[in-house]
């Protein structure tokens, strides 16, 4: 008998848990109201959880809690009554993604296991590695792996490892993509993504969903996982309907369970063809099956999730007349599409009318309908299905609760939670004026000499292959090898691993001791040599006190705060004791969108969203990285940041399009606090959702 992965399934609401756990499912994932990464959800309360605990015990299923939201710095108290709750209902695992809670949870609820959720952009093996000495038990691997390089590094790990196997796909590599924050304060990272890759663009006379993927489905890979060391294979759909979750995981359910190769064969054939009965965009099985991009994205069609079942035709008063494609029946789950590409909140059919004004149950495909809704829709959108009817929620919780003794949640008291806050965030002695600090960050080895000569105090160059072969051959002197450091880059394949470990070993011997970091892996690269100087980089993501006190603790000097940060969340870190090692990015030009996939597009020229907002693409190390058509500033704003008493201060001219402002003209702007040009304050004036 061959070794069964743990098969996962999501549940967004009751409804969809029930499905899971009837039709087969060995694990539930799940969030709670708050700090869940699927905001939009409607997710559980505590007193929710402790009593679906205990029936999913009872039935054998594991629950595991999605707390993988990104926790904003005045957050945490929240966040300390949800651990305690957590500890007392006690789920299989919290699936998480910032530091803060592994700091938390390690140090003050360590009966909760922690697996790090995709969003912490693990993507090698040495990732794997510092989550697991972060106290990870589990970590979900990044949706751009192929089966090989999920094999690898399964070789070179012993934490147990988890893969997405089916469901919807991101454009942009989780826990990099900026675009629905920047655009507009909605953080994918906090769960409130408003998915601008799902947007129809125009490039000169081309119009397309160049951005949007179709879906996940590694169905015909199941047998060959089954022989690898994946602990569990995760179905992405904390948004979908309870009919698709018990479709999809029956699907699973049957090729997990068959044993020999023609069992398997049968299985495949008949889980293949429940899954034409679930909606979904066009299927692939993405990366995980090493296909490219062709037949990943659908920029031809809007790659909606569900069947495409009616066209809104005219809207008159509170009656909309529908275009029938496909059956429409009463209890239907339908999401509109605007005809730029845009998905708006899903709607549950309520009532349908004919042409004479008679109710009915269910509209045929080639017929037209009424539909009655209190959701304005507009003429010429579509309406797709993404599921139907389900048992009402409260005949679902009355079957949970029969026989099923409910856990009691408990609250710390005020002074615990207290004691826990000052350990984070108790004021610093603001009478002691330090030293202002800048750091310079460039991309090419060229930039290096004006860089070295700036007043900057510390000067990182971008530690890629080129740079680093490139440097290796020069030489500095004293006060430069002091100054001068190397940036690691967000994404370093598992390939790659070998050779950084050993480029990165050789140039500390070298002297080189200055190092940011800016993925979880780069903290096992690095090691722990000594007089290292290690600097969390702003692609680390930390905006709250005990995110910040897990990188000091792993020996970081100083944090650059997550480039999401609001002005209110400066202002309440100001007042910590901890302010003083925190850095503040004053410009950048960061990607939007950085991705393995390229798109069909001219990467050499900029393409228009349906708001006429530019987007800048670009492709690097055979990736797409997509830019804003201005950069991040807060340059203007250093005379309100210094009177924060803030004194770190960070400048990256690396990143950006081709065109951009040179590091001089950027190093002019700080000595006058000024810009030159178009600039975006990001999330500065925004309030933390």
């Amino acid at each position: 008998m061959s070794f069964k992965p743990e098969l996962l399934a999501p549940a967004g609401n009751v409804e969809s848990f029930f499905a899971a756990v009837e039709n087969g499912a060995d694990a539930v994932y799940l969030g709670l109201k708050k700090f869940s990464a699927r905001a939009t959800a409607s997710n559980f309360t505590l007193g929710e959880l402790a009593t679906i605990v205990p029936f999913a015990h009872k039935r054998g299923v594991r629950v595991y809690v999605a707390l993988n939201s990104q926790i904003a710095s005045g957050e945490l108290a929240e966040l300390i009554d949800a651990l305690d709750g957590l500890a007392s209902v006690n789920p299989d695992g919290l699936i998480v993604q910032d530091a803060g809670i592994f700091h938390l949870v390690r140090r003050r609820y360590p009966g909760l296991k922690l697996h790090a959720s995709t969003l912490a952009a693990v993507h090698n093996s040495s990732g794997v590695r510092a989550l697991q000495g972060m106290g990870a038990s589990r970590v979900v691997l990044a949706r751009e792996l192929t089966l090989e390089e999920i094999e690898k590094i399964s070789e070179n790990t012993r934490a147990e490892l988890e893969i997405f196997i089916h469901g919807a796909l991101c454009y942009s590599y989780s826990g990099l993509c900026l675009a629905s924050s920047f655009r507009g304060g909605r953080s994918g990272l906090r769960g409130e993504c408003v998915q601008p890759c799902r947007l129809k663009f125009r490039q000169g006379g081309k119009e397309g969903f160049f951005l949007s993927c179709g879906d996940l489905s590694g169905l015909p890979l199941v047998p060959k996982l089954k022989r690898t060391k994946v602990a569990g294979l995760k179905i992405e759909g904390r948004m979908k309907p309870a009919s698709w979750i018990a479709g999809v995981v029956r699907a699973y359910r049957l090729v997990l369970d068959a044993e020999s190769a023609e069992e398997e064969k049968k299985a495949l054939a008949d889980a293949r063809e429940l899954l034409t009965l679930n909606p979904s965009r066009r299927l692939s099985s993405g990366r995980l099956g090493n296909v490219g991009a062709s037949e990943i994205l659908t920029p031809s069609r809007s790659g909606s999730n569900g069947l495409w079942s009616a066209t809104v035709k005219s809207v008159s008063a509170n009656r909309v007349l529908l275009d029938i494609r496909h059956t429409v029946a009463k209890g239907d789950r339908l999401r509109p599409e605007s005809s730029a590409g845009k998905e708006e909140e899903a709607f549950t059919v309520s009532q349908l009318f004919d042409n004479s004004g008679t109710s009915i149950p269910a509209a045929q495909a080639g017929t037209a309908a009424y539909l009655a809704v209190s959701k304005p829709l507009k003429p010429g959108e579509k309406l797709f299905k993404l599921g139907t009817k389900s048992e009402p929620p409260t005949v679902i919780w009355k079957k949970i609760k029969d026989g099923v003794h409910s856990a009691v949640v408990r609250k710390s008291p005020p002074s615990l939670r207290r004691e826990i806050l000052d350990e984070y965030e108790k004021s610093d002695d603001r009478g002691v004026r330090e030293e202002e600090k800048l750091t310079v960050k460039v991309d090419s080895p060229g930039d290096l000499v004006e860089a070295l000569q700036s007043s900057a105090s510390m000067v990182f160059l971008s530690a890629t292959k080129q740079n680093l072969e490139r440097i290796a051959k020069q030489r500095f002197s004293p006060p430069q090898m002091k100054k001068l450091g190397f940036s690691l880059q967000p994404i370093l394949l598992e390939k790659d691993v070998e050779y950084f470990s050993a480029a990165v070993a050789w140039f500390i011997k070298k002297g080189f001791l200055l190092w940011e970091l800016n993925n979880w892996g780069h903290f096992d690269l690095v090691g722990k040599a000594r007089g290292l100087r290690l600097f969390a980089g702003a692609r680390l993501n930390l905006r709250n006190g005990a995110a910040f006190a897990q990188v000091f603790e792993m020996g970081c000097e100083s944090a650059v705060l997550s480039l999401e940060t609001t002005r209110v969340e400066l202002e309440q870190l100001a007042e910590q004791k901890l302010r003083s090692r925190l850095a503040v990015t004053l410009y950048c030009w960061p990607p939007l969108f950085t991705s393995c996939l390229v798109p069909p597009i001219h990467m050499d020229r900029p393409f228009l969203s349906p708001r006429k907002e530019y987007y800048y693409p670009t492709t690097k190390a055979g990736r797409a990285e997509i830019y804003a058509d201005r950069p991040l500033s807060w340059l203007e704003q250093l005379p309100i940041l210094r009177s924060l008493g803030y004194r770190r201060f960070v400048i990256d001219a690396g990143e950006g399009p081709a065109k951009r402002p040179g590091l001089n003209e950027v190093l002019k702007g700080f000595a006058a606090s000024r810009t030159r040009g178009g600039y975006s304050l990001f999330n500065f004036e925004r309030r933390p959702e």
